[in-house]
């Protein structure tokens, strides 16, 4: 490795710009050299990162393009997507090859790898890891916006529940964005979102059957005849019996995965000794359009049969 990237002064992301790298006397010839051997890695115009010993999720290289975009332009706020990233919220079925930033510019500007827009008055703005982003509650309108009303309510959904915002901070700023196209994708947000949802899966789970006319009670506890805790179950049709759940599978694997399905398995058991039904789901069944309403239709079509 060239000495001179060794006195690069980087960020936690081990991103640098051009001028950086002028700085300690290499120049931009160099660097490309670098990212062709793949010492380096160039995120964008004047802009080179570490490459990295592991490979990055998909959250974290975003995470490192929008730390090395605000050192590239310090006026810069993230927004939308990027922010809710920055913020350590879920995204879900977004693109995270593209980061957007509002800075005082007058018009959008478009470069490889990320959008720049107006900065608006309202933004707020907080120092994460990954860049100076805009509130959460900003963060969040923005995001809804931009990617839809189901990206938004997956974040705001888990923002709820960890207490990290407030509703009526989201309704506020919502208000100030109802003449803006797409308004429509935050009044969705806001009419789905529930913050006992504990997960993407939940949330996504519960909205598509939302949608569809079938109402459900997120973290629906339930006890024997005697008073006795059984279990506590991501979602219930609300008057039946029907219960489900949202397998993310992470909770089988790894040492305790055989202790964790065993008891799974009793518990399914009990819950079934009590009359209910139980309808499992996994991410393979959110990409399928239809598949999770029509199981949950099927399962409340036989248990009105056995009635």
């Amino acid at each position: 490795m060239d000495k001179q990237l060794q006195l690069i002064d980087r960020g936690p992301w081990d991103v640098f710009t051009t001028g950086d790298a002028s700085r300690v006397g290499l120049g931009s010839f160099r660097l490309v050299e670098l990212a062709r051997e793949t010492v380096l890695d160039h995120l964008g115009r004047s802009l080179f990162a570490f490459h990295p010993s592991e490979p990055l999720s998909a959250e974290d290289a975003h995470r490192r393009l929008t730390a090395g975009i605000t050192r590239l332009h310090p006026d810069a706020v993230l927004i939308c997507r990027s922010a809710v990233v920055a913020h350590g919220l879920p995204v879900f079925d977004v693109d995270l090859g593209r980061a957007l930033i509002a800075r005082p510019v007058t018009a959008e500007r478009v470069a490889q790898h990320w959008t720049t827009r107006p900065k608006v008055d309202w933004l707020g703005s907080v120092d994460t890891e990954a860049g100076r982003a805009a509130g959460i509650a900003a963060a969040l309108v923005l995001h809804a916006l931009e990617d839809g009303p189901i990206a938004g309510i997956v974040a705001l959904d888990q923002a709820l529940h960890e207490s990290r915002v407030e509703i009526a901070e989201v309704e506020e700023l919502a208000e100030l964005v109802t003449r803006w196209p797409k308004s429509s994708h935050v009044r969705t947000m806001l009419a789905y979102a529930d913050g006992r949802s504990e997960s993407v899966g939940e949330s996504r789970t519960r909205v598509e059957l939302a949608m569809a006319g079938i109402e459900v009670e997120p973290q629906y506890e339930i006890s024997d005849e005697g008073g006795r805790f059984v279990a506590r179950v991501d979602l219930r049709i609300k008057a039946s019996k029907v219960l489900l759940e949202f397998d993310g599978l992470q909770k089988y694997r790894g040492e305790d995965g055989t202790e964790a399905l065993i008891a799974e398995k009793r518990r399914e058991d009990e819950l079934r000794r009590l009359g209910y039904v139980v309808v499992r789901f996994t991410w393979a069944d959110l990409y399928v359009p239809g598949r999770i309403v029509a199981r949950v239709r099927a399962a409340l079509a036989a248990e009105r049969a056995a009635a």
